[in-house]
């Protein structure tokens, strides 16, 4: 990983050779150390250095944009070479914002931790072997990934303005089978700091869950209460945040919305926050135009109160850019990258025992789009599905496909759990810090065989 200083001479570097009016670089360096296991023995681990560097070009009313992974004088000229050629050519932007002339003030965070960075491949492997040994007396098989990574990104033009933040994660990820079949169960670990990563404690739930499981039971689709463990909630919320709190979605009418904020729609234990700064998050406090990113209150006992901006979706909506741009051009509009859920008052046991009949969702899979206007989605459960009958756990389920609005799910809230720390537990990444919920209505559209 690119330190400060060098992050910054390298962008300077880079300004300073680019002959243009104005000049911008965005650079993105990580580390990612990785141990894999399956059938109770490791079988991987790499290690993987990737820096990249993408730079944007102006001249008059033109941009180009090239990018280069090698820092290299001919390599770093080759790409100035190419952002000035498409910027030659390129068709003259009447909307083009200029790049950003003054410093902004950056709030702090501490999001890199040395004992991450400096993580070997033999701690991670002593404690994948504590899970593993376990699993061998208890007869499971065991699967999965620890991975301990370090990142930064920096930003920087030529009109004065540089950014860099770091960052590191741990993060300890295991199935558990029974060796004769039956459900598989998962769970997971997520740290900035490695030693408050717990891979003890994961494969201690993921066990529990298949031994739980050791037959699956078919169930009719149809609509069930349904109680969500964090990772199926954080699944949930990363498509609430793709799907409603995107700035240009709502100017250009393609959101829910309809244009219009103050909706009191969703159920008033619900408050969703998008915090870069929540200290289990570690976020970037800059956007990618060089903004200071903002605290978001998108959602405020259960009122649609805001969406996130980037200048040109500010404009079109005459409200506040709230630090949240994609690199530039971006014709995504900006969203939404760490979403934390507000906490409730009851535990996940609570949950368990008021429930007459309903299921318990250990996570969501392969969770995709169905209509933005609606916010509805379908997916699979995944990694463990339980029948609750009369308050108690009765047996795993098999797997279940679901279609559902998440307006009418997060609209009937019946409870939410009291703790809420970060999770990983979504298929397409994303930052999230999200309790245990209780929904009344899910909706479950056909069966799996399996």
């Amino acid at each position: 990983m690119l330190s400060r200083d060098a992050a910054q001479t390298l962008i300077e570097k880079v300004i300073k050779l680019a002959d243009a009016e104005q000049v911008e670089a965005i650079l993105h360096s990580s580390s990612t150390n990785s141990t894999r296991f399956s059938s109770n023995v490791i079988t991987q681990n790499v290690g993987l250095t990737n820096d990249s560097l993408r730079l944007r070009v102006i001249n008059g009313k033109r941009q180009g944009v090239s990018s280069v992974n090698q820092f290299d004088d001919e390599s770093i000229k080759r790409c100035i070479k190419s952002a000035l050629a498409i910027a030659k050519v390129a068709a003259d932007d009447n909307a083009l914002l200029p790049m950003i002339d003054k410093q902004p003030k950056y709030e702090a965070v501490n999001a890199w931790y040395e004992s991450t960075a400096r993580y070997t491949p033999a701690q991670r492997a002593e404690q994948i072997g504590k899970v593993l040994r376990d699993y061998d007396k208890r007869g499971l098989e065991g699967a999965g990934i620890f991975d301990t990574d370090e990142g930064a990104i920096a930003y920087g033009n030529n009109r004065g303005v540089l950014a860099y933040k770091s960052g590191s994660k741990a993060e300890f990820s295991v199935s558990a089978f029974m060796e004769n079949g039956g459900v598989e169960g998962w769970a997971e670990s997520f740290a900035l700091d490695v030693g408050k990563c717990d891979p003890v404690r994961a494969g201690n739930i993921a066990a529990a869950k298949a031994e739980s499981g050791r037959s699956t039971q078919g169930i009719e689709p149809g609509e069930y209460t349904v109680v969500l463990e964090p990772a199926a909630v954080a699944e949930m919320m990363l498509f609430w945040g793709w799907l409603t709190a995107n700035g240009l979605a709502f100017a250009e009418g393609r959101s829910f919305h309809k244009g219009e904020l103050g909706q009191s729609i969703l159920d008033k234990k619900l408050t969703i926050t998008e915090d870069p700064y929540h200290p289990e998050l570690g976020g970037t406090p800059f956007d990618l135009e060089g903004f200071a990113t903002q605290r978001v209150t998108l959602v405020e006992n259960g009122t649609i109160k805001a969406v996130c901006h980037d200048r040109r979706s500010a404009a079109l909506c005459k409200q506040q850019n709230t630090g949240h741009a994609n690199p530039q051009p971006d014709a995504r509009g900006a969203g939404p990258g760490n979403l934390v859920v507000k906490p409730g008052d009851a535990s996940l046991e609570q949950m368990i025992a008021s429930t007459q009949r309903g299921l318990l969702v250990t996570k969501f899979h392969y969770t995709n789009t169905v209509n933005q206007q609606d916010v509805s989605i379908t997916g699979l459960t995944r990694a463990g599905t339980f029948l609750i009958e009369d308050g108690k756990v009765k047996h795993a389920v098999k797997n279940m496909r679901f279609t559902q609005s998440l307006l009418s799910a997060l609209a009937d809230i019946e409870a939410i759990g009291s703790e809420a720390h970060a999770s990983g537990g979504a298929l397409f990444g994303g930052n999230f810090v999200v309790p245990a919920m209780k929904l009344k209505h899910w909706r479950f559209s056909s069966p799996t065989g399996f």
